[in-house]
């Protein structure tokens, strides 16, 4: 029997021959290998990006060649990869920075246009606890080096001024979460020069309208004396004293000392409370601040005329209990020298320890009217020689963390 062969149908076959088994590549102009060896570590992989960008060192992050761009967003096809992506990178960042560099400005600056093109709101995403139950700006504060210990003429901004560039505006939570990290590393330079911002800013209405649009703010410094017994003394210049007590009604100073976050307040007693200075008189009180553990108080304010001889005793050195002074006396930081005036000396002592704020309980805090020393009333009345030809009031406050003595030992 004879067997007609028929043309096979036409082959799909390229004419041209498949490359070489050496030469493929997992995807490449239009050829898929499916037996494609195990790659080795050099070898690159098919798969999609992670989420999160591979650990990487404290030197790959702040050496001075790092990209903006080092991480590819276009990869990330939804919203929430982007978001995922930028949280990664940002506790990256809070975890492995340790230096000045200009790296989280590059990175930030690429989080910020890749969350832009996707309609993300990058100050809500940084300011989310999403690192161990607190913003990154936290633990940007947490692990900062202290300025003293940095170069000063650097001109390269650190991981906590490229955050806040980045996460403004800040809300209130947010702002007590930075407050928190002050007061856990007792940052009292920080802090003051946070509270110089607009953003951290407590200013009133009418203070911004009498200060103005720069808002000059009160200078405070504060120094720790040395000794076992909590001593501190800080120094205030405050703007303007008379006009913004006789149009704002009060004058509010934060600081941090001993561990503590404090407020001294001028204000004008309006006899809500039964023990309060009568009415319309000129007060001036002292409390803790929240987070702050509770603690007794011995204090006194210290007023001198600004064109005296000799200015306010500084914090002296030795241990108040040191030999050739008073074991009983609680203020020991200078020797007095006569003066022109006498100097306006008000005690601030506590008679139970003083607590941090807790709701649904009265604030916690020392009292006092400048009635209660001579020359103390004086403060309020135009032409006072205690206050500055600036209109600058210089005052200083000089404190103790213990229980104070039963009979008045310093008037």
């Amino acid at each position: 029997m004879i067997i007609e062969k028929h043309p096979l149908p036409e082959d799909p076959t390229p004419n041209d021959a498949p490359p070489s088994y050496d030469t493929l590549r997992p995807i490449r102009n239009g050829y898929r290998d499916t037996k494609a060896p195990t790659p080795s570590p050099a070898t690159s992989s098919t798969q999609s990006p992670p989420l999160r960008p591979p650990p990487t060192s404290p030197t790959s992050i702040t050496k001075g060649k790092a990209r903006a761009n080092w991480f590819n967003f276009a990869a990330h096809r939804t919203s929430r990869d982007v978001r995922n992506t930028v949280l990664g990178l940002v506790r990256d960042l809070v975890r492995e920075y340790h230096t000045n560099s200009p790296a989280p400005t590059g990175i930030l600056q690429s989080c910020a246009e890749a969350c832009a093109a996707h309609n993300l709101c990058l100050p809500s995403i940084l300011q989310e606890k999403s690192i161990e139950e607190h913003t990154p700006l936290y633990w940007a504060i947490v692990k900062r080096v202290p300025d003293e210990a940095t170069d000063e003429d650097t001109q390269i901004p650190d991981l906590l001024t490229a955050l806040l560039s980045h996460s403004t505006p800040l809300t209130q939570e947010t702002i007590s979460d930075v407050r928190v990290a002050c007061l856990v590393t007792s940052d009292q330079a920080l802090f003051q020069r946070l509270r110089m911002s607009p953003e951290f800013s407590k200013i009133s209405g009418r203070d911004e309208m009498l200060l103005g649009a720069s808002l000059p703010m009160d200078d405070i410094f504060v120094e720790d004396v040395s000794g076992d017994e909590g001593a501190f003394a800080v120094d205030f210049e405050i703007v303007q004293f008379q006009k913004r007590m006789m149009v704002s009604k009060e004058i509010v100073l934060e600081f941090i000392a001993r561990s503590r976050m404090w407020k001294l307040e001028f204000s004008i007693a309006n006899g809500g409370q039964h023990a309060d200075p009568r009415p319309g008189s000129w007060c001036i009180s002292l409390s803790l601040l929240e987070n702050s553990p509770p603690t007794w108080i011995d204090s006194r304010l210290l007023v001198q005329e600004p064109d005296a001889t000799s200015p306010i005793p500084s914090p002296d050195t030795q241990s108040p209990t040191s030999p050739g002074r008073s074991a009983s006396s609680p203020f020991v930081f200078g020797a007095s020298r006569p003066r022109t005036k006498p100097t306006i000396s008000l005690r601030l002592k506590s008679t139970q320890q003083l607590f941090a704020p807790r709701p649904h309980q009265a604030q916690s805090k020392v009292v006092v009217s400048l009635e209660d020393s001579q020359m103390g009333s004086s403060l309020q009345y135009a032409g006072s020689s205690y206050i500055a030809a600036d209109e600058k009031l210089r005052a200083r406050l000089e404190a103790r963390l213990c229980k104070p003595e039963a009979e008045c030992i310093i008037c």
